[in-house]
């Protein structure tokens, strides 16, 4: 996990996949505008040396999400993004079972919204 940009597996369940088209456009815009070779994280030693398709791939989850439906990048660069970011993005289905079973309470009794459009 040393040098490597990873999205908290809580952050991602429980925030980021309830409005993905947002936190695409956010990411999307930060590599747009920002030219960086530097991340500073919530968590962890900073700074991590990362570079845009590294952001990119971090993020590459939301492929997933998301679908065929929202695609903003070149062909090319979504497959380095989504081959890259299943890796740093990847946690077993055994280890998210608590915390995708919360995930799913909460939608159930309306703590929060589905508003990614996804089946539960």
């Amino acid at each position: 996990m040393s040098q490597k940009l990873i999205i908290s597996p809580i952050v991602k369940t429980l925030v980021f996949s309830k409005v993905p088209e947002k936190v695409r456009d956010w990411i999307d815009r930060i590599n747009r505008d920002w030219v960086f070779r530097r991340i500073i994280p919530a968590h962890f030693a900073a700074p991590i040396n990362a570079s845009r398709s590294e952001l990119l791939a971090a993020f590459g989850f939301l492929d997933d999400v998301l679908g065929e439906r929202y695609v903003t990048r070149p062909s090319l660069s979504l497959l380095f993004t989504s081959l890259l970011g299943k890796a740093t993005s990847y946690f077993p289905p055994d280890d998210m079972k608590t915390l995708s079973s919360l995930d799913e309470f909460l939608v159930s009794v309306g703590a929060v919204k589905n508003v990614s459009g996804r089946k539960r």
